[in-house]
């Protein structure tokens, strides 16, 4: 028999508000299943390489397997889209980076807004970009290659990874910057564009280090003239920084992780807390110097601020530049 008092607790709890499906996995113990880690990108790339590095410490640190799904196309809007519309529960992440922004920026259609539509995880590294030349250019170091392409308006090509791309906007802010006019030839990736600067097909190329580029600068191949850090890189300490030259000069790539919009801020701080840990941890400090990055763990807030501080550049950058999304 149901006694009254049972259909008195009863008829209370369903009169209570029913919680959102967020807090309520948030209340019932983050995280309990597996977490997918979505990267935008083809296996190999960057980002898919240091999700991969992640993927053990996380998996240890949450005590849930991290599975790392590579959903490639459109520029990296296919995956990025299909975090956006994932429920808001911390179960689904997004590998993100500068092309996060500048995409949206870029395109008409990205499908996404960065702002709104994602929460900031963590960042879990930079990197500088490198200022690479053919060594056909006379020019030693950044003032040098300035007064050099100074005299030669529009004389000098320089190649990046695709119109929109980091290393296309970091360059027009260094013309911006420097008062330059040079001409730009897109490739398909930032191996062609640096393969295009070897080759002298073009004269220059701003892109991410590697070993790669390292080797072809020790064997005279290629230049490098500066690092687009705001002081020396403590992986290339022997290479001036662009500031140097032109004061104010500041741009890192950078990537990290984000949750779906809405997704419980204890998740977030959850989450953001293993990401921290995991990059702090020396094993994985020595695997991201090893790609070329400087760790860098920081609060969600800080990483939100990165992005918006990133999107109002290149705006500013591309209308400087009369860039239109397209």
């Amino acid at each position: 028999m149901i006694s009254r008092r049972h259909l008195l607790g009863a008829s209370a709890l369903s009169a209570l508000p029913a919680l959102p499906a967020g807090q309520a996995w948030a209340q019932s113990g983050f995280p309990n299943k597996a977490i997918h880690l979505i990267v935008p990108f083809a296996a190999g790339g960057t980002g898919d390489v240091l999700c991969r590095n992640l993927q053990e410490p996380l998996q240890r640190l949450l005590g849930q397997p991290i599975v790392v799904e590579n959903r490639l196309g459109a520029g990296g809007t296919v995956g990025t889209q299909h975090v956006k519309n994932a429920a808001p529960d911390g179960y689904t992440l997004l590998q993100v980076g500068n092309s996060t922004v500048t995409t949206a920026l870029m395109r008409k259609n990205a499908g996404y807004d960065p702002i709104k539509d994602f929460a900031s995880v963590g960042l879990v590294a930079t990197t500088p970009m490198v200022l690479l030349t053919n060594p056909v250019i006379p020019a030693n170091n950044v003032a040098e290659l300035i007064a050099y392409a100074k005299a030669r308006p529009r004389g000098l090509e320089y190649a990046s990874a695709g119109r929109g791309s980091l290393g296309h906007l970091t360059n027009e802010l260094f013309n911006q910057m420097a008062g330059l006019e040079m001409v730009y030839v897109p490739y398909q990736g930032s191996s062609q564009a640096t393969n295009a600067a070897l080759t002298g097909e073009v004269k220059m190329v701003i892109t991410t280090p590697s070993d790669a580029i390292n080797g072809l600068v020790v064997a005279g191949r290629l230049k490098m003239l500066g690092v687009s850090s705001p002081q020396r890189s403590p992986l290339l300490p022997n290479v001036p920084a662009i500031a140097e030259s032109l004061p104010g000069f500041d741009v890192l790539a950078w990537f990290g992780l984000a949750a779906p919009a809405g997704t419980p801020p204890e998740v977030v701080a959850k989450l953001n807390d293993a990401v921290n840990k995991a990059v702090s941890e020396p094993a994985m400090q020595a695997k991201l110097s090893g790609l070329g990055m400087t760790p860098k763990p920081a609060s969600a807030k800080s990483f939100a601020d990165t992005w918006e501080a990133d999107q109002k550049i290149w705006t500013r950058v591309m209308q400087q530049a009369n860039l239109q999304p397209e």
